[in-house]
C-alpha cells in the first residue's frame, strides 16, 4: 500500500485498487485489527461483506 501510494498522481484511487486487490488475494481477517475498528463507517463493513459473500459462496 505504501508503494502504490508513494507513485504519486492519484493515491486516492491507486491505494483503493491496490488494497482491493490484496484483499482478494489474502482476505479481510489478514487486515489488522487495530485498522478494521478504525474504519470511517467501519459499522457497515460486516453486514455489506457478509451480503456481497453470500453471493460468492
Amino acid at each position: 500500500m505504501r508503494r502504490a501510494i508513494a507513485l504519486g498522481n492519484d493515491t486516492d484511487t491507486t491505494a483503493c485498487v491496490a488494497g482491493g486487490i490484496a484483499g482478494i488475494r489474502w482476505g479481510r481477517a489478514d487486515i489488522p485489527e487495530r485498522w478494521r475498528v478504525g474504519f470511517l463507517g467501519g459499522e457497515i463493513l460486516d453486514p455489506l461483506l457478509e451480503r456481497l459473500l453470500a453471493h460468492v459462496r
